[in-house]
């Protein structure tokens, strides 16, 4: 299962070439788009554009720029994931539910989940006895409940893989002793099912 530590190094690994006298042309670049940000009225689509936009700059900025000298496309890679973690962890608050209209949204979500958490049993979602299984589903909630731990995109998506990877792991192990192999119609009920025990403050935003 994928930690948040790999993502931990890339990021640390990306602030120490920018503390590099030679990366001073980078971190002007990347300031003043946060800067200017922060400062244009919020709007969801045209946000989600000019942050586009700026990272596909900043990777040609970085494949061409001296320190990044002969790297392989993993270093560039990493070196792009540190870059969006800076940026999303400086503009988190803009980005991430920032509107009246998404909290009003989060908010009716979150009490709808919580309706369904008080009554919700694997049987009304048709998942099999032999799937059954609470310390598996329990692993897989905490790694949901992790997401609101992070800033990053990148980050909080693991979070949903690691929840997904738990989950296929139950159901191959489950399946081995009926010599089958578990498809979509065996995982989605489960991954729902995870998803509503969670916590619906896990969800939102």
């Amino acid at each position: 299962m994928e930690t948040s530590s790999t993502q931990s190094l890339t990021f640390y690994d990306f602030l120490d070439r920018m503390r590099n006298p030679a990366a001073l042309d980078l971190v002007r670049s990347i300031k003043s788009f946060i800067v200017s940000f922060s400062f244009h009225t919020a709007n969801p689509e045209n946000d989600g554009r000019r942050l586009q936009d700026f990272l596909l700059t900043m990777e040609a900025a970085i494949r061409d720029h001296p320190l990044w000298s002969g790297a392989t496309e993993e270093e560039v890679d990493c070196a792009m994931e540190g870059l969006e973690k800076y940026v999303m962890t400086k503009l988190f608050s803009r980005t991430f539910a920032s509107f009246p209209e998404d909290a009003k949204i989060d908010q009716e979500i979150s009490e709808k989940i919580s309706l369904l958490q008080n009554f919700l049993r694997p049987e009304h979602l048709d998942i099999p006895a032999v799937f059954h299984n609470k310390a598996s589903w329990l692993l897989a909630e905490k790694e949901v409940q992790k997401i609101n731990a992070f800033k990053a995109p990148r980050e909080k998506l693991l979070c949903i893989l690691n929840c997904c990877r738990v989950i296929n792991n139950l159901l191959l192990n489950a399946s081995m002793s009926e010599n089958r192999v578990p498809g979509a119609d065996d995982f989605l009920p489960v991954l729902i099912y995870v998803m509503i025990k969670a916590s619906s403050q896990a969800l939102i935003g």
